[in-house]
């Protein structure tokens, strides 16, 4: 079999494993069950006859023969990368394409504020607009995948250009008959006595509320647990559950008379801060650039 024969996604996967430190890490980042990774890559080392991984400690690596795979396959996806985004300038008149993600509760006032500005100043540039939690965003930007995003979260992570803006206060969004309601502020300890609503472990705001509660020693036990604002703002509506967020991230609701959102009395979650994140050596384009001055001003005027 020669190289260009060798099957792509168990090299993908193998590559994966390297870049997570282990298989069960791998197959979380890929939304697959580990078994899957562990057969693929099985049958990769039996068709080249090579051993692909080993044990160190309670980590995976690589072999030599591993890391050229998983080399190849990096810097092969790099050139697909670029290459798919000359084709996609070529389909949107030439005017090339910038992508953004922007984090859950924040696309309103980017798309609103930021965004429009854009538009009318490069009408012909494609955007790329996602949404999702602060891990993937991380590693999208990483991997080349991402032009720039906004996101939410404890610190601006290691290995990205950041610019951190406040954004607290983090509060409890609750219904306007909830006893929390009527309150002008509401202790952890309060919180910890009623049915809490919980978002997935990789998003920024998740961070934030296991920081606030373990700071003043107590568990944060959920009742929900989301992967959308939406459904944790749904389930809240409902009179189900305490969800928390920033007062940005509801204020339709709130405006609304529909939900009420009272302030945590934490340090941690009085300080919360959004980021602005992008690759520490990648080169914008003008557009971009353009783009990324415009996010820039919005959140600075917004202290």
């Amino acid at each position: 079999m020669t190289l260009g024969n060798y099957p792509e996604k168990s090299i993908s996967y193998l590559y994966e494993v390297g870049e997570q430190g282990g298989i069960r890490r791998a197959a979380d980042m890929l939304g697959v069950n580990p078994s899957v990774i562990s057969r693929q890559l099985s049958a990769l080392e039996r068709t080249l006859q090579l051993p692909l991984l080993e044990r160190r400690g309670r980590n995976v690596v690589l072999t030599e023969a591993g890391k050229l795979l998983a080399e190849d396959y990096a810097q092969t996806s790099q050139r697909r990368r670029m290459l798919e985004g000359q084709l996609r300038d070529l389909r949107h008149m030439r005017g090339g394409s910038v992508s953004l993600r922007i984090g859950q509760g924040m696309v309103e006032e980017v798309v609103g504020q930021v965004l429009r500005t854009f538009s009318q100043a490069y009408p012909a540039v494609f955007l790329d607009i996602s949404s999702g939690d602060m891990q993937t965003t991380v590693d999208l930007i990483a991997r080349g995948d991402v032009d720039m995003a906004v996101g939410f979260g404890t610190t601006g992570p290691a290995g990205l250009k950041s610019q951190s803006y406040p954004r607290g206060p983090i509060c409890a969004i609750v219904t306007p008959d909830h006893p929390i309601a009527a309150l002008e502020k509401v202790s952890v300890a309060e919180l910890a006595n009623h049915r809490l609503i919980g978002m997935s472990d990789n998003f920024g705001l998740q961070r934030y509320i296991y920081a606030i509660f373990n700071s003043e020693g107590i568990l944060f036990n959920p009742a929900y647990s989301c992967n959308l604002f939406s459904s944790a703002i749904t389930l809240s509506q409902a009179g189900l559950g305490v969800a928390f967020m920033t007062a940005h991230a509801v204020k339709p609701s709130l405006l609304q008379g529909e939900l009420v959102a009272v302030p945590i009395d934490n340090r941690i979650a009085r300080e919360s801060q959004c980021h602005l994140l992008r690759s520490a050596d990648h080169r914008f384009t003008p557009a971009a650039s353009y783009l990324w001055q415009l996010l820039c001003h919005f959140y600075n005027d917004s202290r």
